[in-house]
């Protein structure tokens, strides 16, 4: 027996050297796979997809960044009281009781599965693996409805195996089983990834945190994040309410580069498909699933629910969101902790969204209390707004203990940022732009108060070690590019921002201009001066694009000389705003352009009824008649470039006698009384000619549009929202009058 005994620890010690240099080769190799995400592989369906044309809702929806019809996702509410919600991708499996419905995964090894399920309709869910000489059911489940049951099983390895899922109905209704999360754990990850913590604070202003603006010393753990990283304390938004700055703080674009409006709060289906298939944005999530990391957002922001009716979908796998007005906080950290726990040994990106700064400010009494003793001559709103604040930030430093208990935290980007900041100078009670209070609220000016803000970001330990404050201007379309970097991602095309690592390394040292756009505005700031300008261009209706005249209205600040923005020196420094002007001019977006191009001398006007001219260049003479209307005079080979708002409209062109408009197509333009029709959106007058081409046409004038997709678009479909996103709309102060209907 003691033999026995002594072959079986020679052979485990063996059986453990064995294990370890096969992990090291492992290793040496690069090869350390840690999951497969079952939802995106190439999966082959056996189930009549036609079944599920009764299934989709406004909460049951294909997934816009996979477009395929099984794959799809499905938003429920978890807990009524808590105004818990959940929006989760899934793959469901159609069936009735007579044709069940099977999904088969390919697969490379063996694991631990684990995914979650539920249905509509009862039914009954086999998890087999097979291949062409053995069969192996891996559990049985009899599935039920919403919220989703966990659960894990054990794969083998099988040559040539497949995973099926089976689905089949208890009854001849037709039953729909969801799958979410599903994933093939292989083993250990052991060259680990970093993973990304990503904290939005609604509303925060720059001077309420400390490492950023050190006024009020209410945000220690804030602080302790920028002390392993990096403060940017002079970080501006580029767009001031929380879609457009939301998107762009994820995916480095501009809001009106989405064609997703940043004037309405709704989301029409015409807004949406734009966004998903043509717009080219890429938002962090989709670009870290594609790395093999799961995705996750815990917050409050119903700007970023597709079923919501005033937002559109990041492309997270999972969403939960709360809408409780101070409560969201401990439920939105206490469901972090809960999830890191369980996901500790995944690769994860987590976006989180606090919501406590945000009107109204009703802190808990125990972080209002002390700022009532030690924070005096404020206003008791903004004591309270700090208040909230502190509130927060307690809240961030119990998720970061979890991460250091669970040994996360070295090798975890943080980023804690906002989508811009609060209202709260007497002086900016009103907004010369909405003609609505600005005051306690946000997205009405361009001041300071709403477009400087917070920016940490503390780095892997690998990365940098110590602490930098960062004093030079920066965007916060510059965050998605510097998450890219510090993860080793390329980043995607579509970015408009810039990493922010050179300022951490210390190779860049000067401003990065900010160009900034809300509803009825837009503005730049560079080298410590602010310009404004009211601006019509940014809606989606015709009334809302102003019509032949409208009131103007500008702004220009010395920031130098006065930070708080109260005295508008547009009129006393004109050469400094025309010089700004045309800066923000060269920095605004862009639409698409069409040519008007004369082959002999000619005089005339060209002109449009909707929207109107966004820019009009040419080496002739053109004069301006209204919005709408240009007169122009020009000579032979002279041309017109222009834009309109919306980007595809019809112009009505007017010339001399005896003139005749050709389009691209080498057909005469419609014509009526003398005026031409140009119809921008026809596919055939959106070709661009060279000059032998030009060569060919008569002795006319001919016009065409350059191929460039993009641009303030004309959206016709009205949308109506929910009762309860109204109320919502309205307890965060972003409806003042009426409704949003």
């Amino acid at each position: 027996m003691q033999a026995i005994n002594s072959a079986r620890k020679i052979m485990r010690r063996y059986i453990c050297i064995y294990t370890i240099i096969i992990m090291l080769l492992f290793v040496a190799c690069g090869r350390a796979p840690v999951l497969t995400n079952l939802l995106h592989t190439d999966c082959t369906i056996d189930y009549n997809v036609q079944l599920l044309q009764n299934l989709y809702s406004d909460t049951v929806y294909v997934d816009p960044w996979l477009r395929k019809p099984y794959i799809v996702k499905v938003a429920y509410d978890v807990d009524k009281e808590k105004k818990w919600s959940k929006t989760t991708r899934s793959l469901v499996i159609a069936a009735t009781r007579e044709t069940p419905g099977k999904v088969y995964f390919p697969l490379q090894q063996g694991g631990r599965l684990s995914f979650d399920c539920a249905s509509l309709g009862r039914g009954k869910l086999t998890v087999q693996l097979l291949s062409p000489k053995k069969k192996l059911v891996l559990g049985e489940y009899t599935t039920s409805s919403l919220p989703f049951k966990h659960i894990t099983s054990n794969i083998p390895f099988f040559a040539d195996a497949k995973l099926v899922m089976e689905f089949e109905s208890y009854t001849k209704d037709t039953a729909y089983c969801f799958i979410s999360n599903a994933v093939v754990k292989h083993r250990d990850n052991d060259l680990k990834k970093p993973n990304v913590v990503f904290i939005s604070i609604d509303a925060l202003r720059a001077d309420a945190v400390h490492c950023i603006v050190p006024n009020y010393n209410i945000t220690p753990n804030m602080d302790a994040l920028a002390n392993d990283g990096a403060a940017f304390t002079n970080h501006c938004v580029v767009a001031n309410w929380t879609r457009p700055s939301t998107i762009a703080m994820l995916s480095s674009v501009y809001g009106s580069t989405t064609g997703v409006n940043i004037y309405y709060f709704q989301v029409s289906k015409q807004e949406k498909n734009y966004f998903y298939t043509q717009s080219g944005v890429v938002p962090l999530p989709v670009l870290f699933t594609t790395h093999g990391y799961i995705t996750r957002s815990i917050g409050n922001n119903a700007f970023i629910l597709d079923h919501s009716g005033i937002g559109v979908d990041l492309g997270f796998d999972d969403m939960s969101d709360y809408q409780r007005q101070w409560e969201d906080t401990m439920d939105i950290a206490d469901e972090v902790i809960h999830w890191l726990a369980a996901n500790k040994d995944k690769p994860f990106f987590l976006f989180i969204n606090f919501n406590a700064p945000h009107n109204a400010y009703i802190p808990p009494a125990q972080y209002l209390e002390p700022l009532r003793k030690s924070i005096k001559g404020v206003h008791p709103w903004f004591r309270r707004y700090l208040g909230e604040v502190a509130y927060t930030d307690d809240y961030i430093g119990r998720m970061v203990a979890e991460l250091k208990k669970l040994n996360l935290y070295d090798n975890t980007i943080i980023v804690v940022t906002t989508d811009h900041g609060e209202v709260f100078h007497s002086a900016h009670e009103y907004s010369p732009y909405t003609d609505k209070k600005s005051i306690f609220t946000h997205g009405q000016t361009m001041y300071d108060e709403e477009l400087h803000v917070p920016l940490i970001i503390k780095l892997p330990k690998d990365v940098y070690k110590g602490t930098v404050s960062v004093p030079y201007q920066v965007r916060n379309i510059d965050i998605a590019p510097t998450v890219c970097e510090l993860s080793g991602f390329t980043m995607p095309d579509s970015y408009q921002g810039k990493s922010l690592m050179p300022f951490v390394k210390g190779s860049e040292h000067s401003d990065r201009p900010v160009y900034s756009e809300g509803r009825l505005m837009y503005a730049v700031r560079i080298n410590n001066f602010k310009y404004i300008e009211k601006f019509y261009g940014f809606g989606i209706k015709p009334h809302h694009w102003g019509g032949a005249l409208v009131d103007e209205y500008y702004e220009l600040y010395d920031l130098n000389q006065d930070p708080d923005e109260l005295n508008n020196i547009v009129e006393i420094d004109k050469k400094k705003a025309f010089e700004m002007q045309q800066k923000l001019y060269a920095l605004r977006f862009k639409q698409p352009e069409n040519i008007l191009y004369a082959k002999k001398d000619v005089k005339g006007s060209i002109s449009i009824r909707e929207g109107f001219f966004y820019t009009i260049e040419s080496h002739g003479i053109v004069k301006k008649i209204s919005r709408q209307q240009y007169a122009f005079s020009l000579k032979k080979g002279q041309r017109i470039v222009f834009s309109t708002i919306p980007s595809r409209t019809a112009c009505y062109i007017q010339c001399d006698s005896g003139v005749v408009l050709w389009g691209y197509s080498g057909t005469a333009l419609p014509e009526t009384d003398g005026v031409y029709v140009f119809d921008s959106a026809q596919p055939l007058l959106q070709k661009m000619p060279d000059d032998a081409a030009l060569r060919l046409f008569p002795d006319e004038l001919i016009v065409w549009s350059k191929p460039q997709k993009g641009g303030i678009q004309k959206v016709k479909e009205k949308v109506a929202i929910s009762d309860e996103i109204n109320t919502l709309l309205k307890q965060w102060g972003y409806i003042q009058n009426g409704g949003a209907r």
